[in-house]
């Protein structure tokens, strides 16, 4: 019986992949991988020399290690809902997990699929396709989300407002910044401060943070005085903000960081400092020691040191 890959692993700057049993099946030698295996892939990268040129080269890896290189694509993104977006000719389209074109290229820019539909730009406006790549909501949007919950956050004359999926306006718009919904609340940001609303509109906790992020496993991580904690669904603080940087619980636990830069606190992902995980009620669960962690997923956590990448279970303890 053939043996089933189960986690990628970055050993000296390249990726290879491990079995359930731990045991390094496939040597590294890519460049790239995606994270995890989605219905059944990982994107694979590398670079290859052709006439004296180097270039990049995009295919996939399924769970039994069949390889399908695709020597056309100028870049793969992993699949989600059985689709997986391209880029050919820097046009964006979609291909599903038997690794056919189903989606013509065609799109400036593309989404991954969530909830049945795909963000797309045409003409320097977004909107939304079906499965089908028919256009559902028609391209009249600065920038669109994903949906979340039915419900896509959008840009429209520099505010940010929520349709549903008949593309109706039904939130907004009214907020300078938000983020997607979750557990029924969204954070949206009014001046320079941080709430949360219900799927109608209604504020539930009011305009109290520097900065905040979705309800995961019923906590939000949120900024106060440049200090990350975790409040309820309430507005109650349960986790004083102490961290330079926290992101949202998976599994139970969630990433903190400690010493990053402050100047490095307003992007997306800040570099810098040391990471490791929390629980629940506040207490540090693995010692913050890595360069880069992931959430947990499965039962394990990606961990990253230098040019080489190891994983963790939900005791720290590394597995391999």
């Amino acid at each position: 019986m053939q043996t089933e890959l189960f986690l990628p692993v970055l050993k000296d700057g390249k990726y290879g992949f491990i079995d359930k049993d731990k045991n390094l099946i496939i040597k590294p030698k890519y460049k790239y991988v995606s994270d995890r295996f989605r219905d059944g892939y990982c994107v694979i990268t590398y670079i290859k020399k052709i006439r004296k040129s180097a270039k990049w080269v995009f295919g996939y890896i399924d769970t039994l290690g069949n390889v399908q290189i695709m020597l056309h694509l100028e870049s793969a993104t992993e699949f989600n809902e059985g689709m997986s977006k391209i880029k050919i000719n820097n046009k964006y389209g979609y291909i599903n997990t038997s690794l056919e074109e189903v989606i013509k290229p065609r799109f400036d820019c593309a989404a991954n699929f969530r909830q049945d539909l795909a963000g797309v730009r045409l003409n320097k406006k977004w909107g939304f396709i079906n499965k089908e790549g028919k256009i559902v909501i028609e391209p009249k949007y600065t920038y669109v989300n994903q949906f979340f919950e039915d419900r896509a956050l959008v840009e429209f004359k520099n505010k940010y407002s929520y349709i549903d999926k008949n593309g109706d306006m039904i939130i907004g718009p009214e907020f300078d910044l938000a983020t997607d919904f979750s557990e029924g609340l969204a954070a949206i940001r009014v001046g320079d401060k941080w709430g949360y609303i219900n799927k109608d509109g209604k504020l539930k906790i009011d305009f109290l943070f520097d900065r905040a992020k979705p309800f995961c496993e019923g906590m939000a991580a949120v900024s106060i005085n440049d200090k990350w904690g975790y409040i309820d669904k309430l507005g109650n603080i349960i986790i004083e903000p102490m961290f330079d940087y926290a992101c949202n619980f998976s599994e139970g636990l969630a990433r903190f960081n400690m010493g990053l830069d402050s100047l490095t606190r307003g992007i997306s992902m800040p570099k810098g400092g040391v990471w490791g995980f929390l629980n629940k009620l506040g207490d540090i669960e693995i010692v913050p020691v890595y360069d880069f962690i992931s959430d947990f997923e499965d039962g394990y956590a990606q961990v990253i040191q230098g040019k080489n990448s190891n994983y963790i279970d939900r005791n720290g303890s590394l597995i391999l």
